[in-house]
């Protein structure tokens, strides 16, 4: 029997991920739409009596096959969306609305999962307040469906303190509430805390694949990071992710014996900052290895790297809270300068590619102080590109000023 690859194993497991939804929805089995940065340990334990799925994972399919334009065009002129808003809600916002006025599903043509409609609605602003707005105007869309929004706390100093996590806490607490109102069924507690264990094995999976990035040379880049990332978000906490990235690291750690590099040869290191641009980072990928630059870590992908403390139920709900309350997207400038400092040492990198989203930007806030501080503390030779672009939206890239801005810090390469 041919051997399955990781790419393989990710097409099935992504397939069955939708495949589980459709069936649910098809059943009358709630279906929980959940953020990328939400605590989702906490749905999976109510599985199967409800199946979470990720509207922004799909939004990515939709973005690579190329329907985000057109999709976004239907949420703007149907929901009066804001043009310049974020293109995940704008794509999943688009989608559905054909689903709902056409009964046809736009991605079934060119291969995109299918993409059941709502029942709950649950999300997390760590990463910005957009997702609030969002699965409210869903919510709202599709009859009134429950959903709750996590409010980590607009604390602008930083600080996680006692105050903040119980405030987080008993926003969990209550969310359990609600699943249990909604799935007719009691959370079973050492099934949530078996489900945390499964999700920190897979954390620790995670760094261990992304720690390869520090070698040099670097058998790894951050755009096979965002090829391999999408399990992590929506399989963490299954026994089936933990055997993914079992199988992801031992092949990569393969690779690193045979000597094998991701960029041959590797003359530069950078890092990135911020979401993938869906559409074309296979591209980017090629062109930065023709020019002999390995893109070697990521703050974007660092974010699952939080582990759960699984000793006690009592102790998971607080680490769950002091975990998912602190995300990049709402550290203050003087932590995300820390975070970078030590980044740039521990990857020995020559620079940083600053993707100024123009979908996201609580990530991409404050990017040329960061910039500015960080030429200070490494001189003023340290590249601090900037570049504009989007996550899902083609057309907010400018690939002739991001090559003329990679030709400018690298001259002759």
């Amino acid at each position: 029997m041919e051997k399955t690859t990781v790419g393989a194993l990710q097409r099935e497991m992504m397939s069955a991920h939708y495949h589980r939804a459709n069936e649910a929805a098809r059943r009358g089995i709630p279906v929980v739409y959940v953020t990328a940065m939400f605590p989702v340990e906490i749905v999976k334990a109510f599985e199967p009596n409800c199946v979470a799925v990720y509207p922004e994972n799909h939004a990515v399919h939709l973005v690579v096959k190329g329907l985000a334009e057109e999709l976004a065009e239907t949420a703007i002129n149907r929901e009066s969306l804001d043009r310049m808003g974020c293109s995940y809600e704008l794509a999943n916002t688009g989608y559905l609305l054909e689903r709902l006025d056409r009964g046809v599903d736009p991605g079934e043509s060119v291969g995109v999962p299918s993409l059941p409609p709502p029942d709950i609605l649950l999300a997390c602003d760590n990463q910005c307040e957009v997702v609030a707005e969002w699965y409210q105007n869903l919510s709202t869309m599709f009859g009134g469906k429950p959903f709750r929004v996590i409010n980590t706390g607009n604390r602008y100093d930083g600080a996680v303190d006692s105050l903040r996590i119980e405030y987080v806490r008993k926003q969990i607490v209550d969310v359990i509430g609600l699943l249990e109102e909604v799935t007719g069924s009691v959370l079973d507690r050492d099934r949530l805390l078996e489900v945390a264990g499964e999700s920190n094995r897979v954390v620790g999976l995670w760094k261990e694949y992304l720690g390869f990035g520090r070698l040099k040379p670097s058998p790894i880049t951050v755009f096979d990071g965002f090829y391999h990332m999408a399990l992590i978000v929506s399989e963490r906490g299954t026994k089936e992710a933990v055997k993914y990235y079992e199988k992801l690291v031992a092949e990569t750690r393969d690779a690193v014996l045979r000597g094998e590099a991701a960029v041959t040869p590797e003359e530069h290191r950078l890092l990135w900052d911020n979401l993938a641009t869906w559409f074309n980072f296979g591209e980017l990928k090629r062109y930065m290895s023709g020019k002999g630059i390995a893109v070697t870590g990521s703050t974007y992908l660092d974010i699952w790297k939080k582990e759960l403390d699984d000793s006690s139920y009592e102790n998971l709900l607080t680490s769950m809270a002091e975990a998912y309350c602190v995300m990049y997207t709402n550290l203050t400038i003087e932590q995300r300068i820390h975070l970078w400092k030590e980044m740039v040492l521990d990857y020995d990198a020559d620079g940083i590619l600053f993707h100024d989203n123009r979908s996201c930007h609580s990530f991409s806030r404050m990017q040329g102080q960061i910039a500015r501080a960080l030429k200070d503390e490494f001189g003023e030779g340290f590249k601090a590109i900037l570049f504009e672009g989007d996550m899902g939206l083609a057309e907010r890239f400018h690939k002739h000023r991001f090559e003329t801005a990679i030709e400018t810090f690298f001259q002759g390469k």
